[in-house]
């Protein structure tokens, strides 16, 4: 008993030392550069945060200095907060010299506001460099990458990169040389500006990618069939484009194309480094019986977006570096991308140094890739450069790529609250976007210039270029938020990035769902309880102005232009629930919803017509992404791949839910007209017996459509159906070769 109350003491008396120890050392005042970089570019201010409530007149020109190589003192201003906690250093009035290297001191003889100094002196080195400067060598970028995984460790942001969607203009129809007819091309967001999709016809054939291979098909009404097939070991195609005889496959790649080294730690030998890989492959299809190989490009990185403009391609993507090696042998591995092109070589390279930058100041530890392909010159090896930087958007025009990048707030709440570690560790959404423009010219990429919105970006459609103005739609905060609810805007900049006007704090507590740019009126669709449809001008780019706006329930996810007066909406349907433990309803979808906007008087849109598809959770892929909608060259015929449920409400003892069961899967067509509104013209399914299926047969699922004249060809894994438009009714199933895993 005596031993136990002993026990007790000592440990009672080891809490309370414990205790003590904590108060004492998190009482420390420190100062600190939050993301602070070894480079910066030549007007860079810096922040420096304290802990505590600071003195400012004992900041003087003595106890806080920036020194240059030659140890002369750099003469700069200070300026500080509300509160005291943070100090900006402001650059001196023609900049810190290029290349030349400071040391910014701040002297632990600077004193709080209740006298207590600093604990220890604070420096930090940092060298000048251009706004866009090269990384030098190995050595510089072994630097940047530390440094930004050091920030990323301490941090703990959880990221969600998003993978692209865009749409702005009409579709281009392709005339058929050998029958005249015009067939139907993929929907596009810039007339003029083709995008990959996983099915492509010139009008005499059709190219499919599966999971695991490319079907050439002939497109030659109900005497169709199969030609040949196309795989690649190892790889997966998920984006097709035609250029004249040359099939262009872009997709995954699982086996490395740079040698596989293994990382140590200690005596333990760990995984191989992993690194995801896009590929490109070109086939000449001139024989579309005997497809050949002309070509093989590869790199490693996970692609974010391609286009294809007067024969060149355009290829965005993101690299990881594998940090894991850099914290054990750094020496030893090779931090840059990797590139295969066999047009000059069988084996991989790493990017020459001279082809990588890097954005001083970007916090981004990803390689983004930029890179474009002489789709007439086979031997001309692909131009490829990178920015330690990312992409979360891309959007093209005619003379510019835009890359839209997520930033998140690494910043702690308040300069002068001390965080606990779970509060940092707390995901973060992203805050603000940068948008870095690059100058397009004949597959030539070169960097132009940037700026920072506040909000995200929804998908590519948020982006637009026009009459030498580019335009921007976000959403800023959570719609979750009540403290800071959510706000909707829109930005407007000159081409050289400047700002020139904004429309900001719209639907408040709502984010955007959908938006669509039309020559000087931008459409916006914004969502929480009820779909408002606004109408923006934009004939004066300074002066953004709401003209009218509409509310309906449900929502687009995206939208099409009908004609000069008329938008269609593709999209959810909702019903709002009561329920008795919540302030508000709860919204429910119930089933798929197309809209027709009238908007030829832009102060009073209004929903014109409006057609409800299926109950529940019912599914169309063209909801998150516009290249799964199908349009006639010529009629206003739309169609679309769905799948339909329908919902039955059920009551067992206290509980009550909704049941749902498949209805239909396969591929709809409608004919949409200012004059007659939405009127199914008919459905196509490859699926048998559904009836009796609780979920579609997956390799049954229409994938895609596509039309030469008045017939349409639908497909899905395991078989393509021909449909006379005229007659409304199927003429021929060919079954598709047995997909044959290859990956």
């Amino acid at each position: 008993m005596m031993k136990k109350k002993i026990w007790w003491i000592a440990g009672s008396s080891l809490i309370v030392i414990i205790a003590v120890a904590f108060v004492f050392f998190s009482n420390t005042i420190t100062a600190n550069i939050p993301s602070k970089s070894s480079y910066a570019p030549t007007f860079k201010d810096w922040t420096v945060h304290f802990t505590e409530k600071m003195n400012p007149d004992t900041f003087t020109s003595e106890t806080v200095t920036v020194m240059n190589n030659n140890n002369e003192q750099v003469d700069v201003s200070f300026k500080w907060n509300e509160d005291n906690t943070v100090l900006t250093l402001e650059a001196p009035k023609d900049g810190y010299n290029i290349d030349h290297t400071y040391m910014i001191t701040v002297s632990e003889d600077v004193e709080t506001i209740s006298g207590s100094k600093l604990d220890n002196t604070f420096t930090h080195s940092f060298t000048a460099v251009a706004e866009v400067p090269n990384i030098k060598d190995n050595e510089q970028l072994v630097t940047l990458l530390t440094e930004r995984m050091e920030q990323r460790k301490e941090m703990t942001v959880q990221r969600n990169d998003s993978s692209t969607e865009e749409s702005s203009s009409g579709d281009a129809a392709m005339d058929t040389a050998s029958s005249g007819e015009k067939a139907s091309t993929t929907n596009v967001q810039v007339d003029g500006i083709d995008e990959g999709d996983i099915i492509k016809t010139d009008g005499e054939f059709v190219y499919f990618a599966r999971e695991s291979d490319v079907v050439i098909t002939s497109a030659n009404k109900d005497n169709s069939s199969v030609l040949s097939t196309i795989s690649q070991e190892n790889f997966r195609p998920s984006e097709l484009y035609l250029h004249k005889d040359k099939l262009i496959m872009i997709g995954h790649k699982s086996k490395p194309i740079r040698e596989t080294h293994s990382a140590k730690s200690g005596s333990m030998e760990s995984l191989p480094i992993h690194s995801m890989q896009t590929s490109v492959f070109i086939y000449d299809v001139s024989d579309k019986g005997n497809p050949k190989q002309l070509r093989e490009v590869s790199f490693e990185g996970s692609l974010t977006a391609s286009r294809l403009m007067d024969g060149h391609m355009y290829l965005i993507a993101n690299q990881h570096p594998p940090y894991r090696i850099l914290e054990e042998d750094a020496a030893d591995t090779d931090m840059r991308p990797f590139i295969k092109d066999t047009a000059v070589s069988d084996k991989a390279k790493p990017l020459s140094f001279d082809s990588m930058y890097f954005f001083p100041e970007s916090q981004d530890e990803n390689f983004l890739l930029l890179g474009s392909i002489d789709l007439d010159n086979m031997d001309k090896e692909i131009t490829m450069e990178s920015y330690l930087g990312a992409s979360n958007q891309m959007y093209m025009s005619k003379k510019h790529i835009y890359i839209a990048v997520n930033k998140y707030n690494y910043q702690k709440k308040d300069a002068g609250t001390r965080n606990s570690t779970a509060d940092i560790a707390i995901a973060r959404p992203p805050a603000n976007t940068e948008i870095n423009q690059f100058k397009i010219d004949s597959g030539k990429i070169t960097y132009n210039a940037s700026t920072i919105v506040n909000g995200t970006l929804i998908n590519q459609f948020a982006m637009d270029e026009r009459n030498e103005t580019f335009r921007v739609a976000t959403t800023k905060g959570s719609m979750w938020n009540e403290k800071e609810p959510s706000t909707n805007n829109l930005y407007t900049f000159d081409l050289q990035m400047n700002a020139i006007g904004k429309l900001e704090g719209l639907a408040e507590g709502e984010r955007i769902y959908s938006v669509r740019f039309m020559d000087e009126v931008a459409y916006m669709v914004t969502f929480k309880q009820v779909d408002p449809l606004f109408v923006i001008d934009l004939k004066n780019p300074k002066k953004p102005t709401v003209l009218g706006k509409l509310k309906i329930p449900g929502f687009s996810n995206y939208l099409h232009p009908l004609d000069d007066n008329h938008v269609i909406g593709f999209g959810q349907n909702t019903k709002l629930i009561d329920t008795k433990d919540e302030s508000e309803p709860r919204v429910r979808i119930n089933g798929l919803k197309i809209s027709v906007f009238d908007v030829s008087d832009p102060t009073t849109p209004k929903e014109e017509y409006s057609e409800i598809i299926g109950q529940g959770h019912s599914y169309t892929e063209l909801n998150h992404n516009h290249n799964a909608l199908y349009k006639h060259p010529n009629k206003n015929i739309f169609g679309f791949p769905a799948t339909l449920f329908e919902t039955k409400t059920v009551h067992k003892g206290d509980a009550t839910y909704e049941e749902q069961s498949l209805v239909y899967e396969g591929a709809f067509l409608y004919n949409i007209t200012p004059e007659n509104g939405i009127k199914v013209k008919d459905s196509i399914t490859h699926q048998e017996n559904m009836k009796q299926m609780q979920h579609p047969k997956w390799e049954s699922e229409v994938k895609r459509m596509v039309s030469v004249g008045d017939t349409l060809y639908t497909f899905s894994l395991d078989q393509m159906k021909v449909y006379d438009m005229s007659e409304e009714n199927v003429t021929q199933t060919v079954t598709l070769p047995e997909l044959k895993e290859r990956y």
